[in-house]
């Protein structure tokens, strides 16, 4: 693919294409009035503590995790998540009582 620049100049390294592609959509797609818009409470009642875990709700729904999803933030993929839920649901809900 052939890129040029505003003043028509050939680019053909890939950070100057990236650099490129990053001003001209930088431009063009950001419209900053500097007014920062107010966001209202998006958690209803008292958060986590209105919820209630149990060691077997916790164990359903890890073994009904898809296994052929990616991995979260953390790296465990769903299959071991799914096929230790016995042995992890009550950690679980310790865990998540703690949250709460």
């Amino acid at each position: 693919m052939v890129l040029k620049t505003s003043t028509d100049a050939v680019v053909t390294d890939p950070k100057e294409k990236a650099d490129v592609f990053n001003h001209f959509y930088g431009g063009v797609f950001i419209s900053d009035n500097g007014v920062c818009p107010e966001a209202g409470d998006r958690i209803r009642g008292d958060g986590l503590g209105s919820i209630s875990f149990t060691p077997n709700l916790v164990r359903q729904v890890l073994k009904n995790l898809k296994p052929s999803t990616s991995t979260g933030w953390d790296g465990i993929p769903n299959v071991f998540l799914s096929k230790c839920a016995n042995n992890l649901a009550s950690t679980f809900v310790i865990f998540l009582t703690y949250l709460s």
